[in-house]
C-alpha cells in the first residue's frame, strides 16, 4: 500500500521541472534570434552608410581639344587603262607569211610584226613601173619633135595624162604592197599572238594586242558635291590589290565638264608614271582623293574615341565649382557624340560634337560613365602630338 502512496507525489514534483526547463530553452532561443537580428540591422546600417557615401573623384587623362585646318580627302574607286592600246589587226586578207614578234614582246613603234602573202601585188608594182617607163619614154620622145612641129600640143597633152595616170597606178600598187606588212603603230607592250603562218585572215582579224604601260590612266568618278574639289595637277594616293601595301601616286589630267545626267557624277582621268612596270591595264585602283577646299576640325587623340549605341562620341569634362581632397578642380563627365573626318597618325580630326578648348578624356572609357566626378591626374605626361601633319 505504501508504494501506491508514493507515486502520485513523485509525478507531482517532476511536472513543474519540466515546465521550467522548456521555458527555459524557450528563452535561450528567443535571446539567440534577437542577438542575430540586432547584429543583421547593425550591417544594414553599416552598408546603408557606405552606400549613401560620396565616392571621391575618379583621375583621368586628358587632352585639349585643338583647332586646325584640313583638305578634305576624298574615297574614290577606279580603273586604270592604258594610255595607248590597240588590237592590232590587218586592213586586207591573205595568208600570214611571215611572224616577227613573240608574245609577250616589247617593240618600238614601226617594227615589222607580220608579213602577208604579197606576190601578187609585187607583180602589180611592177607591172606599173614597166607602164610608167614606156609612157615617160614616149613622152619625152614626143617633147623632142615639138621644137619641129611634127607634133600637135594635143598629142603631148595626152601623153603627158598617160604619164600622170602610169605614175599614179605606181603609188596603188605601194599602198597595196604596204598593207601586206603590218607593223607597230606605237611603243609597248604586246600580248599573247592570235595568228599562225600559213593562215588565211580576213579584214578585221586580231593578231596581237598591243599596250602602251609605261603611263597608264586612272579613270575614276566623284559625286557633284566633290566638283570643286578638284584642279588640274592634283595630286592622287592609291593602292592596288596586288601590292597591298605599296602606295602609288597619280596627277589629274583632266574631267568632262558635264556631269552624268543619271549618277550626278563628274568624270575624271589622272595620269600615271608607270616606268617600273609594277601596274598593269584593267587593274582596280582604291585611292584618296586631296580636296582644295580646307575644312576647319578639332584634332584629338584617337584613343579618345569609343563608341555607344548612337555612334562615334567622346567624353568631356565640364567644371562643377568644387575642388577634391588635392585642391584641383574637380569635372564632371559629359559623353558627346562626334563626327570624325579623318584618322592620321594617331590623330583624329572632329567637324562636330566639341569646340576648341575642351578637356577631352584619351584613355578607359569603358570604366566611365556620365556624371561621374573625375579630376585630372597630374603625373602622367600630355600627349605627345605626331610632327607628320594631319592632311
Amino acid at each position: 500500500m505504501g508504494n501506491i502512496v508514493s507515486q502520485p507525489e513523485h509525478s507531482a514534483t517532476r511536472k513543474p521541472r519540466l515546465y521550467l526547463r522548456i521555458f527555459l530553452v524557450v528563452l535561450l532561443g528567443l535571446a539567440m534570434t534577437g542577438a542575430l537580428a540586432y547584429k543583421k540591422f547593425l550591417q544594414i546600417q553599416e552598408m546603408g552608410a557606405q552606400n549613401s557615401a560620396v565616392p571621391p573623384p575618379i583621375s583621368v587623362v586628358v587632352a585639349r581639344a585643338e583647332a586646325a585646318q584640313w583638305n578634305k580627302r576624298i574615297k574614290a574607286i577606279g580603273t586604270l587603262n592604258a594610255y595607248q592600246g590597240v588590237d592590232i589587226a590587218s586592213e586586207v586578207p591573205g595568208v600570214v607569211k611571215s611572224i616577227y614578234f613573240e608574245s609577250g614582246q616589247e617593240v618600238e613603234a614601226g617594227t615589222l610584226l607580220v608579213e602577208l602573202d604579197n606576190r601578187s601585188e609585187l607583180a602589180r608594182l611592177a607591172s606599173a613601173k614597166a607602164k610608167f617607163e614606156a609612157d615617160n619614154s614616149q613622152n619625152e620622145r614626143l617633147l623632142k619633135l615639138k621644137d619641129k612641129d611634127f607634133v600637135t600640143s594635143n598629142v603631148l597633152d595626152t601623153q603627158a595624162a598617160l604619164v600622170n595616170i602610169a605614175r599614179s597606178q605606181i603609188g596603188i600598187a605601194e599602198a597595196a604592197l604596204a598593207k601586206k606588212s603590218i607593223s607597230a603603230p606605237f611603243s609597248g607592250k604586246l600580248g599573247i599572238r592570235q595568228v599562225d603562218v600559213g593562215e588565211y585572215i580576213t579584214p578585221g582579224t586580231p593578231i596581237v594586242t598591243l599596250q602602251s604601260v609605261y603611263r597608264l590612266l586612272l579613270d575614276f568618278t566623284l559625286p557633284e558635291s566633290n566638283f570643286k574639289d578638284l584642279a588640274v595637277g592634283q595630286s592622287i594616293d592609291f593602292k592596288v590589290r596586288s601590292y597591298p601595301d605599296l602606295q602609288f601616286s597619280a596627277q589629274v589630267k583632266a574631267w568632262n565638264p558635264m556631269l552624268d545626267e543619271n549618277t550626278r557624277n563628274v568624270s575624271i582621268r589622272a595620269e600615271v608614271d608607270n616606268k617600273q612596270g609594277k601596274l598593269a591595264p584593267g587593274m582596280f585602283a582604291e585611292m584618296e582623293v586631296t580636296g582644295n577646299r580646307k575644312v576647319p576640325v578639332l584634332t584629338v587623340p584617337e584613343t579618345s574615341i569609343f563608341y555607344n549605341i548612337y555612334g562615334e562620341a567622346v567624353y568631356v569634362l565640364e567644371k562643377t565649382g568644387a575642388t577634391d581632397t588635392d585642391s584641383n578642380p574637380a569635372y564632371i563627365l559629359a559623353a558627346r557624340q562626334v563626327k570624325v573626318a579623318y584618322r592620321v597618325d594617331g590623330m583624329v580630326g572632329i567637324t562636330a560634337g566639341i569646340k576648341a578648348g575642351d578637356l577631352i578624356v584619351t584613355a578607359g572609357q569603358l570604366k566611365l560613365y556620365p556624371s561621374l566626378k573625375v579630376t585630372i591626374v597630374d603625373d602622367v605626361p600630355e600627349y605627345n602630338r605626331p610632327t607628320t601633319a594631319a592632311q
